[in-house]
């Protein structure tokens, strides 16, 4: 490995300093480090500086908690993996707590990791250019308290209705987030799937439904509705256009641990003993 990224929000002060302690620790591993053009003026080091999409690296290192990670997986060029490091956060894609940021890169540093494949899901409305999203696309009405009537196409054949508060399509790593508040499945990573999850169905007229991930969606509702990838609103979407949803060819790629999942999951959701 010769270049690693590095980056944090922007206003995140603590993420800025531990950037900086970073940037130190991996010059002298005798790396290139490339970081957003922000967060190199904060550190006085504008040489380093780049735009996250022209960021080719080994790899890229977040500081912070999902949403820097899910940022970063929109913005940096397709096949970069992500190293996340939890600062302040809950941070169930984070591999490290930011103390134990340096034993771990070091071990990545030898080989000694794995490199998880995350379902990403592509949407596609009239001709705009919307980002994949690694945890969900989401549908909720434009003008809160006024339930949609939506129309589900599975396949080429299978229509689904009913109504509610809006809807849910996640992948396997977004079913710990927004899927998992609405009493969704936990899936394992690993498991090739789309979920999806009504919010407050009418009459219980859409179950939770785990779907292959070669399904492609379409979906309608009968007013304007919210676009909302990985937790940003993106789109407005005008009643009765359809909105189709389907695997990425592009899968986020997260640098981890051997067997990290159960890990994760018994350290930040199930409280395991």
């Amino acid at each position: 490995m010769k270049t690693v990224g590095l980056l944090t929000r922007p206003n995140f002060a603590a993420g800025v300093k531990e950037a900086e302690r970073l940037l130190a620790f991996l010059e002298t591993k005798g790396l290139s480090v490339l970081m957003p053009v922000y967060l190199a003026e904060k550190l006085r080091r504008s040489e380093l500086g780049i735009s996250l999409d022209d960021l080719q690296a080994d790899f890229v290192i977040t500081i912070g908690g999902d949403g820097t990670t899910l940022h970063a997986a929109r913005s940096l060029p397709p096949g970069v993996p992500i190293f996340p490091v939890n600062l302040q956060s809950f941070g169930f894609l984070s591999e490290c707590e930011i103390e134990d940021a340096e034993t771990l890169l070091t071990r990545v540093l030898s080989g000694d990791f794995e490199v998880q494949e995350i379902l990403r899901l592509s949407t596609s409305f009239q001709d705009n250019k919307i980002p994949d999203a690694a945890n969900e696309v989401a549908l909720f009405p434009q003008k809160h308290g006024r339930p949609l009537a939506f129309q589900l196409q599975i396949g080429e054949d299978s229509i689904l209705q009913f109504r509610g508060d809006g809807l849910v399509i996640a992948t396997p790593n977004g079913s710990t987030g927004h899927t998992l508040s609405l009493r969704g499945p936990v899936l394992h990573p690993n498991v090739g799937a789309i979920l999806l999850v009504a919010s407050a169905p009418l009459r219980n007229s859409m179950l939770p439904l785990v779907l292959p991930d070669s399904t492609i969606l379409s979906v309608q509702a009968n007013k304007i509705t919210n676009l909302v990838i990985d937790g940003e609103l993106l789109h407005r979407i005008p009643a009765e256009a359809p909105v189709t949803i389907k695997k990425s060819e592009s899968p986020l790629l997260i640098l981890r641990r051997h067997n990290s999942f159960f890990r994760r999951l018994r350290e930040k959701l199930l409280r395991w003993p």
